[in-house]
C-alpha cells in the first residue's frame, strides 16, 4: 500500500518532496561538475580580461585559501620578501633537471630520494628559480624568521646556519636560541640542478604559523651550492621518515595539509596544516593515492589515477595506461606538467586547432626550447580572450578545469605559450603535474586517509 500523506499536511509534505528532489539534483549537478580555479568556463571555453595574466607591481591580495596558515608568495614579485622583478633567464633549465632527475629514478639509479652522487653532474648554466613558491617560518628562539621553498618532493627542512656570534646573511645562529640543542647527525643532500646542502641535524622551535613544535629536527645547513633564489632553504612537504615535517607534526596534523598556490605575483596564496586543511573547503573532490610502482624508489612522491584529459568539452582519444605506467604524481616543485608525448600531442594538435578557430596568430617558440605552442595573446579577439578549457580527469570521478593561468605560461612581450610539454628521454617517465597547473585550485594532501582531495577557486 502506498503511504499518503494527512490531508492536513498536504502543503508541507509537496514542500518536502521538492526540497529532497532539489537535493537530488543539486547532488548530481555538483558531482558532474569539474573542479575549477578562479575563472569557471561556460560551455568549454574561459573569457578572461588578457590584463589578468600581466605582471603587477603591488601586491594586492591578502593570504587566501581558508582561515589562517602560512601566506604563500612567488620567490618574486611585489609580495615576496626582496619584491625583485621577474627574472628574463630561461625559466625551464630548471624544470627540465628536475624532472629528468625523478624519472631517473624510475631505474632505481639512486640509493636515496636526495642524494645523486653517481649522477652525471648537470652542466653549469644559469638558472632561473621563478617557478618556486616560498613561504616564511620561524626557528628558534627568540623566533628567526626564514622564507623556504615548499615542495612535496623533498623530505628534509632545512636552513643555512652560521657559526659567528651574529645572525648574518639570513642564517640561522644555534648559539644565539635558547631552545636549540644538537642531534650529532649529519646529513647531505644534492639536488637534480646539481645544487646541494649539507650540515648537521639540528632540534630547535619551529613555528608554522599559529603551531609551535618544540623539538623540531632539521637540517642545520653548513654550507650549501647552487641558486635558491629568494629562498633561505627548503621545506619538505614529502612522504618520509622521521625527519620529514609530516612524520614530526603527525600527532598534531594527522598528516594533512594543504595549499592554495597564487596564479599572479600579485597575489598570496596559504598553506594550511591539520583538520583545518580539509574542512577550510567543504566541496573537496578526493582521487585516491596509488602506492609508487615496485621500480620506483621514490619514498615521498605522491602518486594519483590520472585517467584522461578534454579540451572544449571533448575528451581526447588518449589511453589511460599511457598515464598509468610508471605513473603519475602530483609535484609543488615542477613548474610545467609533463605528459606523455603520445598524450601531449594530441592535446597540443586540438589546442592548435581550436586557437586558429579563434583567430588567435601563432608566434616562434622561447628560446628555451620546452614550450612549443605560442601566441600573441594581445591580438586574438581586443582585450578579452577566448580560450579552451581542458580538464584533467583522476580516478573517483574527479575532474579538475585548469585556470587560465595554468593553460598559458607569459613569455616576454606580449607571447604566451601552451604550459604543458611531453616527456623527454629515451625511456616512458613518470607524468608530472605541475605547479602551475595548480594555481588557483584548493590541493589538499590526507596521507593517512589514502587521498589527494582538489577544490574550487581558493583566491580572493
Amino acid at each position: 500500500m502506498a503511504t499518503t500523506c494527512p490531508s492536513t499536511s498536504t502543503t508541507m509534505c509537496r514542500l518536502l518532496l521538492i526540497f529532497c528532489f532539489l537535493l537530488l539534483f543539486f547532488s548530481c549537478f555538483v558531482s558532474n561538475t569539474p573542479v575549477h580555479g578562479v575563472a569557471q568556463a561556460k560551455d568549454g571555453y574561459h573569457t578572461f580580461d588578457v590584463s589578468s595574466l600581466l605582471p603587477r607591481n603591488k601586491c594586492s591580495a591578502a593570504a587566501a585559501g581558508g582561515h589562517g596558515g602560512l601566506a604563500i608568495t612567488y620567490n618574486y614579485g611585489p609580495c615576496s620578501r626582496s619584491g625583485r622583478k621577474k627574472s628574463t633567464t630561461p625559466i625551464f633549465l630548471q624544470d627540465q633537471s628536475r624532472v629528468r632527475y625523478i624519472n631517473d629514478k624510475s631505474f632505481t639509479q639512486y640509493s636515496t630520494q636526495e642524494s645523486v652522487a653517481d649522477r652525471s653532474p648537470e652542466p653549469k648554466r644559469s638558472v632561473n628559480t621563478d617557478g618556486y613558491f616560498l613561504v616564511e617560518v620561524g626557528i628558534g628562539r627568540p623566533r628567526n624568521n626564514f622564507s623556504l621553498i615548499i615542495d612535496t618532493g623533498s623530505q628534509i627542512t632545512w636552513v643555512p646556519c652560521s657559526s659567528s656570534e651574529e645572525r648574518k646573511n639570513n642564517s640561522f645562529n644555534p648559539s644565539l636560541s635558547t631552545s636549540y640543542s644538537p642531534t650529532g647527525k649529519n646529513y647531505s643532500i644534492t639536488y637534480a640542478d646539481n645544487s646541494s646542502s649539507e650540515g648537521v641535524y639540528g632540534c630547535d622551535e619551529v613555528a608554522l604559523d599559529a603551531d609551535v613544535f618544540p623539538k623540531f629536527q632539521f637540517g642545520c645547513s653548513r654550507k650549501s651550492s647552487g641558486d635558491f633564489g629568494n629562498a633561505s632553504g627548503m621545506l619538505g612537504l614529502a612522504q618520509g621518515d622521521q625527519y620529514s615535517l609530516l612524520s614530526q607534526t603527525a600527532s598534531n596534523f594527522q598528516k594533512k595539509f594543504s595549499y592554495c598556490l597564487p596564479p599572479v605575483e600579485d597575489n598570496k596564496g596559504s598553506l594550511l596544516f591539520g583538520d583545518k586543511a580539509i574542512s577550510s573547503s567543504p566541496l573537496l573532490k578526493f582521487t585516491p593515492l596509488l602506492d609508487p610502482p615496485r621500480e620506483f624508489d621514490s619514498r615521498g612522491f605522491y602518486f594519483v589515477e590520472l585517467i584522461g584529459i578534454s579540451l572544449a568539452k571533448k575528451r581526447l582519444n588518449i589511453s589511460s595506461s599511457l598515464f598509468a605506467s610508471p605513473g603519475t604524481i602530483i609535484d609543488s616543485g615542477t613548474v610545467i606538467t609533463h605528459l606523455p608525448s603520445v598524450a601531449y600531442k594530441a592535446l597540443r594538435a586540438a589546442f592548435r586547432q581550436e586557437m586558429l578557430q579563434l583567430h588567435c596568430p601563432s608566434i616562434r617558440r622561447p628560446s628555451d626550447g620546452i614550450l612549443d605552442t605560442c601566441y600573441n595573446i594581445t591580438v586574438c579577439g581586443g582585450r578579452y580572450l577566448k580560450l579552451p578549457e581542458i580538464v584533467l580527469h583522476f580516478g573517483g570521478e574527479v575532474e579538475v578545469s585548469i585556470d587560465p593561468a595554468g593553460i598559458l605560461w607569459q613569455t616576454e612581450g606580449n607571447g604566451a605559450c601552451l604550459a604543458f610539454t611531453k616527456i623527454t628521454g629515451d625511456y616512458s617517465g613518470l607524468t608530472i603535474i605541475g605547479n602551475r597547473q595548480q594555481v588557483s585550485l584548493k590541493v589538499a594532501y590526507d596521507i593517512e586517509g589514502g587521498r589527494v582531495g582538489f577544490g574550487n577557486g581558493c583566491m580572493n
